[in-house]
């Protein structure tokens, strides 16, 4: 038979039992609606985590750490060590700096200063609230998208973006007024039983946009250099006598990222990129995508059971029809054809059905999302359904109810026509 006939016939076919058929195909639609959401619901997800990262970490920058890859630790079975040396993770020296510095495409090398802040004060106000600031180069300042206000340049002092979230904590207006207020940073000392702590002032120059998540307060990296030295009380701290543990290199362009990390990695040192970053974010929503997907799978399980268990039901109802086919020229090829064609499009109809009510369901979810529970984050979607998802899904229902109609179909094939025929 030719793949129209095979297809009209097994739509036809179909259609005379249509309460059994649309029980059946339920099944199916239940198992696709699943796996759609699902895997929408990840991708929206995982959208939005990969785009505040791109927001706040520069695709020209590499992180550079001076542990050195000592290996042998955390699986595979213990390892002899054999230098002690390895096992001690020594801070950057200046002549690693220097190094660095020299690597081609190295555009600079900054501290990365760690200064942990006790709560920042508005200027109008004595209530408190909890803050992680930042220092940072204005080049990593720069890729922040703003609400209101300008950057910095690596040259001020004293000045600062502030997360939008503030300003409903803070009680500002969200308008130009707020540039130039000023907020106060206090810090404390890491040393334990030090209870002393100092006060820094930093005049509001921008507002980072709200679609940015954070509870941040970012400012120039030599004012968090002069508060991390309060805080670890040690002047000489991120300083060329001590640069600390981890450096951030600056690429000249960002398809040098990936030559200036091997660079750094030849050098004895760990460097990270961003794309490794993205590529661990990637794959933990890789693996909660599969583990939440299981449900629909389990559920397509299910419905192949019910195929099964439909076709065997038609072979039984249609044995005359079957015996008669068969004397009047049919093989058994086209009768196998024909009830695997028919699971197929019982698993095409439930993907279609199943993509088409999934896609509607997360324009839903995002319009009533964006509304109730996701105003503080505009832009960000709760699903995503990459132009992949609902084809995929359709053919995966097709491919589960194809295999689930061989053993009807072969059962069918194999009916003797004068039996058949003598069926009551």
């Amino acid at each position: 038979m030719k793949i129209n006939e095979l297809l009209s016939m097994a739509f036809s076919n179909l259609w005379r039992r249509k309460l059994r058929t649309a029980l059946t195909v339920a099944a199916v639609v239940i198992g696709a609606t699943l796996i759609s959401l699902v895997v929408s619901l990840g991708s929206g997800l995982q959208s939005f985590v990969v785009g505040q990262f791109g927001l706040s970490f520069p695709d020209t920058a590499v992180i550079a750490s001076s542990g050195r890859d000592i290996g042998g630790f955390g699986g595979g079975g213990p390892q002899e060590i054999r230098t002690t040396e390895t096992t001690v993770i020594s801070p950057f020296t200046a002549e690693d700096v220097e190094k660095l510095r020299a690597i081609p495409s190295v555009e600079r090398v900054d501290y990365l200063v760690s200064a942990s802040a006790r709560y920042v004060k508005p200027d109008d106000s004595d209530r408190i609230f909890t803050v992680s600031v930042s220092g940072v180069a204005a080049y990593e300042a720069g890729i922040r998208p703003l609400f209101l206000g300008t950057s910095f340049s690596d040259d001020d002092r004293g000045v600062a973006l502030i997360a939008y979230n503030y300003l409903e904590a803070f009680g500002w207006a969200d308008d130009s007024s707020i540039i130039g207020r000023t907020v106060t940073v206090n810090v404390g000392k890491q040393v334990a039983y030090d209870f002393s702590s100092q006060d820094y002032t930093f005049t509001i120059v921008g507002v980072i946009d709200k679609q940015v998540s954070s509870a941040e307060l970012l400012i120039p990296q030599a004012d968090a250099i002069e508060m991390g030295r309060f805080y670890q009380s040690n002047p000489e701290r991120y300083s060329e006598s001590q640069p600390g543990f981890f450096l951030q290199l600056k690429a000249n362009d960002a398809s040098q990222v990936g030559a200036v990390a091997q660079a750094v990695r030849d050098l004895g040192f760990v460097a990270t990129t961003p794309d490794d970053i993205l590529a661990q974010i990637n794959s933990v929503f890789s693996v909660i995508q599969i583990g939440l997907s299981a449900f629909g799978v389990i559920a397509l399980i299910v419905a192949a059971i019910g195929i099964i268990n439909t076709l065997l039901m038609a072979i039984h109802e249609r044995t005359r029809e079957i015996g008669v086919m068969k004397a009047v020229g049919a093989t058994r090829s086209d009768i196998r054809s024909l009830f695997t064609m028919e699971g197929a499009a019982l698993g095409f109809l439930g993907g279609a059905i199943g993509g088409g009510l999934a896609l509607l369901l997360g324009r839903a979810l995002n319009f009533i999302g964006a509304r109730t529970f996701l105003t503080d984050f505009p832009g960000f979607d709760l699903t995503s359904f990459p132009l992949w998802l609902v084809p995929g899904v359709i053919l995966l229902t097709t491919g589960v109810s194809l295999l689930a109609g061989r053993y009807p179909a072969s059962r069918a094939a194999r009916l003797d026509p004068v039996d058949a025929l003598r069926y009551e």
